[in-house]
């Protein structure tokens, strides 16, 4: 069993999901400011599971940790899928939360379909490259006219949750970790682990 990852984000409100999501398991998370300054690879990926794939191998060799990184964002089906794997990046390179939310909605303005997508990609690689772990998750929803709530981060205020009936700007990180992408993701993870460790004991 791993005993020590580091979770290949800067971003603070990933790290905490990672650690919160994966707390009953014993695991170590560490956070990438626990390595120095590391430069960020280019995320060159077509897709979400491409990107995670990338970034998990990395940040695996550069730290020589095994590593997880997740690739996630918001599909828009009005906009064929936007912004997609340029969701951090949607209004450009270095652009805030408000600006790719901005912008979301400018794009949306005229649309009466509304139905949206978060989505995660989980990969786990070694510090030799090997990929040891990828998973998926999906949390289905609808774009809001107007963000609701402070809680979460990035689209979490236009998100509708089918599950939650709010926007996930208004829900705790409890109820959110529930319904989530991330956390459908990672309960795939800890499933799979789970099998392997219980494969290992009747050897």
């Amino acid at each position: 069993m791993i005993k020590e990852l580091v979770a290949a984000t800067h971003n603070l409100g990933k790290l905490e999901e990672f650690i919160v999501l994966m707390k009953d398991l014993p695991i170590e998370i560490k956070s990438l400011a626990d390595f120095g300054r590391i430069e960020e690879p280019e995320e060159t990926g077509c897709t979400f599971a491409d990107n995670a794939r990338l970034k998990a191998i990395y940040y695996a060799r550069k730290t020589g940790m095994t590593c997880i990184a997740d690739d996630s964002g918001l599909e828009v089906q009005a906009l064929d899928g936007e912004p997609g794997v340029r969701s951090a990046r949607y209004a450009g390179k270095g652009a805030t939360a408000k600006e790719n939310n901005d912008l979301l909605l400018r794009n949306m303005k005229f649309q009466i379909k509304r139905n949206c997508r978060f989505r995660c990609a989980l990969a786990v690689a070694q510090p030799d490259g090997k990929i040891l772990h990828e998973v998926d998750g999906i949390c289905e929803g609808m774009l809001l006219h107007d963000p609701l709530g402070s809680e979460g981060f990035g689209y979490d205020p236009l998100f509708w949750s089918m599950e939650l009936h709010k926007s996930m700007g208004e829900a705790t990180m409890q109820e959110k970790n529930k319904v989530s992408h991330r956390g459908k993701a990672i309960r795939k993870l800890i499933a799979v682990w789970g099998r392997k460790n219980e494969n290992r004991s009747h050897r």
